[in-house]
């Protein structure tokens, strides 16, 4: 009896063992499970924390690279663009100065027979010298006219919106209003200058007869001793004035191409101003009056 009860015994305690070892696996192995899953939950964090952005481009030498091109290709056409800016600018003042030229050294009276050449020269038809003479040439205001039409038809011309179309208007690269403000001022001192010289002329005219070797402040006794220093004096009057018309009108244009239009808007006037004595000169040609049979 007591052998049976400790065999008994025993076999309740292996089975016992044999159970509590197979709990105590099965808890390890669960709770090393547990311990594998928060590592591989930890490694996707790590991995969506340091994944690029597929919407981003990757950084790399080649794309820099390219990069760096399209930026030279950008430059080089800037300098393109402001090449020909420079070149026209220069084009500008090489104009300039044949204008500058023209006006103080090769019209300018050095002899008396030059007088009559430049306020009457016999290469300009008769309604060429009505349409634009005034002492030689062109009236300083006249061209300061002219640009300032080309200035209210480019702004009349500017459609509504508010980029317009560089083919919309000639004068395009100009501040309209601020260009037609300053013109109109300039205009106005330019007329006041054109006014005292007019007004200059017309006392040399009111008087020169009074020291003509025939007038008669010089008819003298004895002698024709100051008549000849009489001409001089009229003729260095003459002179003068026409000096100052034609500072004048260099002045006008100075104004015109340095102070009021832009590069590109100050060549295109200078092409419209060629154009237009052009025409004048030609029409004049055509409608030449006939000369009288003698």
């Amino acid at each position: 009896m007591m052998k049976s009860r400790n065999l008994f015994r025993k076999h309740f305690e292996e089975n016992d063992y044999g159970q509590r070892k197979e709990d105590g696996l099965k808890l390890s192995t669960e709770e090393d499970g547990d311990d594998e899953s928060d590592c591989l939950v930890e490694i996707l964090d790590c991995i969506n924390l340091y994944k690029r952005d597929p919407t981003k481009q990757e950084v790399s030498w080649e794309k820099y690279g390219q990069w760096r091109q399209e930026q030279k290709s950008r430059a080089a056409r800037l300098e393109k663009q402001l090449k020909a800016r420079w070149e026209l600018e220069e084009l500008i003042d090489e104009q300039l100065n044949s204008f500058h030229s023209h006006y103080n050294r090769a019209m300018v009276p050095n002899r008396l027979k030059d007088i009559s050449q430049i306020l009457m020269p016999k290469w300009a038809p008769t309604y060429e010298l009505a349409a634009m003479s005034w002492l030689g040439d062109w009236r300083p205001s006249s061209i300061l006219d002219l640009v300032l039409v080309l200035v209210r038809s480019s702004t009349s011309l500017q459609p509504s919106s508010s980029s317009p179309s560089p083919s919309a208007t000639s004068f395009c690269g100009s501040d309209s209003p601020g260009a037609e403000k300053l013109l109109s001022q300039l205009i106005n001192d330019i007329r006041i200058e054109e006014t005292i010289i007019d007004e200059e002329m017309a006392e040399i005219q009111a008087t020169c007869i009074l020291h003509l070797p025939f007038g008669p402040m010089n008819i003298k006794p004895g002698g024709d001793g100051s008549a000849l220093t009489c001409v001089q004096s009229v003729f260095k009057n003459i002179e003068r004035v026409i000096i100052k018309a034609q500072k004048l009108r260099f002045k006008a244009l100075e104004l015109v191409l340095k102070k009021v239009l832009s590069p590109i808007d100050a060549a295109e006037f200078l092409v419209a101003f060629e154009e237009i004595q052009d025409m004048i000169h030609q029409f004049a040609l055509n409608h030449r009056l006939p000369l009288k049979a003698s």
